[in-house]
């Protein structure tokens, strides 16, 4: 993997904040949309909705239309997950760095 795709994950890693909600998609494998992930993390909607552009824009994360029904009308809400394929790579990566840095 070359080091300019690599760029984009370590900076929008670099804050805590969308390092735990990361760590959180991947840990619970669900999907969650803006709304509920601001009130888990305690942050206002706005504020999620722009570190999962940033997570997104590293392909961290996987964006969607949800696919469950809603009595509202209109459009149905965008629900996001951690994206499987990175995540597994990063794992993998994480596992072999701290073999040997340890």
């Amino acid at each position: 993997m070359s080091f300019e795709l690599l760029m984009p994950i370590f900076r929008s890693l670099q804050d805590d904040t969308r390092n735990q909600i990361y760590l959180y998609l991947v840990q619970t494998g669900e999907t969650f949309n803006c709304q509920e992930l601001a009130s888990i993390f305690a942050v206002h909607p706005n504020v999620m909705r722009d570190h999962l552009k940033t997570l997104g824009h590293a392909n961290l994360i996987i964006e969607e239309r949800a696919s469950y029904k809603t009595n509202k009308t209109g459009r149905k809400p965008m629900v996001y997950k951690a994206n499987p394929a990175l995540s597994s790579v990063i794992s993998k990566w994480n596992k072999e760095v701290s073999a040997l840095v340890s």
